[in-house]
């Protein structure tokens, strides 16, 4: 229950900060954006208060790819309390399909330094590719950030030379704004 809740929030929050720019950069206030989502996240009591909202959504709506922020904005502008009380996840899915960058890079080299910091420092590809299912698993919103800043992410990732801070959670959470689930070596500390 814990996990389905964290998963939730985390695709709540992510949602409310996705639609902050455009990948070029250009004409977007993510400010104002952030403003009136989080808004209306706390007139539907659906997340964190009006100030975390926002600190949360202004760190992260500059990454993200500016369709999906788009349309998870319209949806959550549109709809009624009661359809979000009742599926808090429908505009992160109905947003879901503009996530378009291609995560198959991070994927593997976030799984990589898991499991190096695991002590697994020669994985087979069943062990990578079962770390890479439980990425998946925990909502794999990184697809919805700019391909660049992923790029930077991975970069980062494959860079850490100690596995203290978490190099996966905390290279996500500087770059993106993005904060990971609960995997021992996923969380900064």
């Amino acid at each position: 229950m814990k996990k389905k809740l964290s998963i939730l929030f985390l695709g709540l929050s992510l949602s409310l900060v996705l639609a902050a720019c455009d990948d070029d950069g250009g004409g977007f206030d993510a400010g104002a954006w952030c403003a009136d989502t989080c808004e209306k996240t706390v007139e539907c009591a659906l997340g964190p208060t009006l100030a975390e909202c926002t600190a949360e959504c202004e760190a992260m709506a500059a990454n993200m790819l500016s369709g999906y922020v788009d349309a998870y904005r319209t949806c959550l502008l549109d709809a009624e309390c009661a359809e979000l009380n009742a599926d808090a996840m429908m505009c992160v899915e109905s947003a879901e399909p503009l996530c378009t960058t291609d995560t198959a890079a991070y994927n593997r080299a976030a799984c990589l330094k898991i499991l190096e910091c695991d002590g697994n420092t020669e994985p087979t590809e069943d062990e990578i590719a079962q770390c890479i299912s439980r990425q998946h698993g925990d909502g794999d919103m990184i697809k919805c950030f700019k391909p660049a800043l992923v790029q930077r992410t991975i970069d980062c990732i494959e860079d850490a030379a100690s596995c203290s801070p978490a190099p996966v959670a905390t290279c996500v959470y500087d770059l993106l704004g993005l904060e990971l689930g609960s995997g021992s070596n996923n969380q900064p500390q």
